[in-house]
């Protein structure tokens, strides 16, 4: 990913995804990313962990604020 995507990416994460994901459990977040890719055999290896790791460290940032 070049770093204008990676920047788009992590905004996208914070309007979609941390709205919801923000009164969630670390479970209920791996959980549904793991049924996401069980039902998408097309995302690549790894990215659900990457995911993830964008997901918590947004919370992390938006439950600081």
């Amino acid at each position: 990913m070049t770093v204008e995507e990676q920047k788009e990416f992590k905004e996208k994460i914070i309007e979609t995804i941390i709205p919801l994901a923000i009164n969630m459990t670390e479970d209920q977040i791996k959980n549904i990313i793991k049924v996401v890719e069980s039902e998408n055999k097309d995302i690549p290896k790894g990215f659900g962990s990457m995911l993830f790791e964008q997901i918590m460290i947004q919370k992390y940032k938006n439950n600081k604020l």
